[in-house]
């Protein structure tokens, strides 16, 4: 990922195969130019407002000087009425126009500057007028692919592409397109990255028919709540319409049976039984008991807590309003939002573990929530209190489970069931110590760990973690994906004789950690823990280069056949 001075592009790369399939005209190095309106959206009218305001308040200055002293100080009429009598009129009229030709002139250059293409080894955007800007997302790096809707871009029928690499902060925006131009680009790029990620064979044979695929996809429209497409637009403002409703469901979602939504009404009900509704709601009777007992003053302090609950409910109810989950061939999709909305695409194989979690408010309805570490998030992106890692709001268990299959679905075997790890006794599972108490509290009976390997060399190998007693939750995290794993003694884990196992995967909400494991069995975990870890891992490499080889060899043989 980099920033750098735009390249003229005299040579360019290799063109990405479904390069046709893409909206506008490309020169001859494959750039295009982004929508006309997106000067607009990106400062044009924080541009106007802040030239409004410098007007108001220099207000009595320019008319002292166009104007002079024959001006009273009355209403818009007089002033009206001053400037044609001082014969200014003409020169108000030519400094206005001059004033909209140069922000025209402006954003039009802009516009013209502003221009992105898509290769076959990366995603890259080009900008800025005095400063020139160069970023590229290489695609064997691409971890999600997000489309954004503000509420102004939703009503001028306008959609930001993000595309998300590993890394702190690795981003390329691609602001804005067309929805339906959007929509044709972030497929080409998710089929695009999936080939060069080498984790859609079936993609990659069928590179011929992906243009038509696109085409396709594109041609369906928007969609409804339930994944039915609308009817065919009657008009541009009926386009117009059926893009602001679209709730961007995979066309292939209906007919494969992955399609997971959240009712309005279990929304509501999983957001006013959260813990911070419930931790609010609880200062709330404390300032009303204190009010009632010592100080009736302290009823005051209500104003302020009602505006943070009001706002934290709308909050949560407006990023996860209309959820819904698909699953299509290059990856998860997820869509959310009532004035904004954003849609993230997942390529498959790009998740580093997963969590289902169930808070004590929700365990009388059997709802859960489910997140992931995805790669490429910044603190504040995969921090605890960022929704941007949740792919399942609220659900019921087995909507948790069609959600972590469609996450992992080589995790799914008969032996070892995610569903009673979710909700069952937990068979299989090595417990905690028996000093363990001291450390889980309440959650010793509900801790365990397991360690699921087909074989020696099974890429399908998966840590799981269950833990937790106020809050319950089942962590899956995919041994292809470990950065390293670790065997911690803390203090006071240290004084009871117990241990923790801990794998580190990339920056996120999900700490993938067992505690309160008793010292010999801790180790012998580890043990076999680390060595699974590098056959799993050593196994992909050599099939990763035995692939590279194969490759090169079919290169080589139809260089010489030419």
């Amino acid at each position: 990922m980099s920033d750098q001075s735009a390249v003229s592009g005299d040579e360019p790369p290799s063109i990405a195969p479904d390069a046709d399939a893409l909206p506008g005209k490309a020169d001859s190095a494959g750039w295009r130019r982004m929508h006309p309106l997106t000067p607009l959206m990106q400062g044009g009218l924080a541009l106007l407002v802040i030239l409004g305001i410098i007007i108001a308040n220099l207000r009595e200055m320019l008319i002292e000087l166009f104007v002079g002293e024959s001006y009273s100080g009355g209403g818009p009429e007089e002033l009206v009425q001053t400037v044609i009598a001082e014969g200014m009129l003409g020169i108000g009229i030519a400094a206005i126009f001059a004033l909209i030709l140069l922000i025209v002139f402006f954003s039009w250059l802009s516009w013209r500057v502003h221009t992105y293409r898509i290769t076959g080894e990366a995603v890259e955007n080009r900008s800025g007028i005095l400063f020139k800007k160069h970023r590229r997302a290489p695609l064997d790096r691409i971890q999600s692919v997000n489309l954004q809707r503000p509420l102004l871009a939703r009503i001028l029928g306008l959609t930001k592409i993000e595309v998300q690499t590993g890394g702190q902060g690795g981003k390329v925006e691609l602001a804005y397109l067309g929805h339906r131009d959007a929509k044709t680009v972030r497929e080409q790029i998710v089929r695009s990255a999936a080939r060069s990620q080498g984790e859609d064979d079936s993609a990659a044979a069928d590179a011929e028919v992906g243009a038509a695929t696109a085409a396709a996809d594109t041609s369906a429209g928007a969609v409804g709540y339930d994944g039915t497409a609308y009817g065919e637009a009657q008009g541009s403002f009926d386009r117009r319409v059926q893009e602001f409703a679209d709730f961007d469901i995979d066309a292939s979602a209906r007919t494969s049976g992955v399609l997971v939504s959240v009712p309005v009404p279990r929304l509501i009900g999983s957001i006013l039984l959260s813990w911070e509704m419930l931790f609010t709601a609880a200062i709330l009777i404390g300032i009303v008991v204190i009010a009632i007992v010592r100080s009736p003053g302290a009823l005051v302090g209500l104003i302020p807590l009602a505006l943070v609950m009001v706002g934290l409910i709308f909050g949560q109810f407006n990023k996860g309003f209309n959820f819904t989950l698909t699953r299509s061939r290059e990856g998860i999709r997820t869509s959310a939002g009532l004035t904004a909305t954003n849609t993230e695409t997942i390529p498959l194989g790009r998740v580093h573990s997963v969590e289902a979690m169930q808070p004590l408010g929700w365990r009388i309805f059997g709802w859960w929530k489910v997140r992931i570490n995805v790669a490429g998030y910044s603190v504040s992106q995969g921090g605890q209190n960022s929704n941007r890692n949740i792919v399942l709001p609220v659900g019921r268990a087995e909507d948790a489970l069609r959600v972590l299959e469609a996450l992992l679905p080589d995790a799914f075997d008969e032996e070892h069931p995610l569903s009673d790890a979710l909700i069952g006794a937990g068979a299989g599972y090595v417990g905690p110590g028996h000093r363990a108490a001291w450390v889980l509290w309440f959650g010793r009976p509900h801790a365990g760990v397991q360690l699921v390997a087909q074989g020696a060399g099974d890429e399908r190998a998966t840590l799981r973690i269950r833990r937790g007693a106020l809050t319950r939750s089942l962590i899956v995290a995919p041994l292809l994906r470990a950065q390293s794993v670790q065997l911690r003694r803390p203090l006071v884990h240290r004084m009871l004789g117990l241990a923790s196992i801990q794998t580190h995967t990339v920056l996120g909400p999900i700490g993938v950690e067992a505690r309160g494991l008793a010292l010999p069995t801790a180790r012998e975990f580890f043990d076999e823990l680390s060595a699974t870890v590098v056959r799993v891992q050593s196994g992909e490499a050599d099939r990763r280069e035995a692939e590279r080889l194969a490759d090169a060899s079919d290169t080589e043989l139809s260089a010489g056949q030419l």
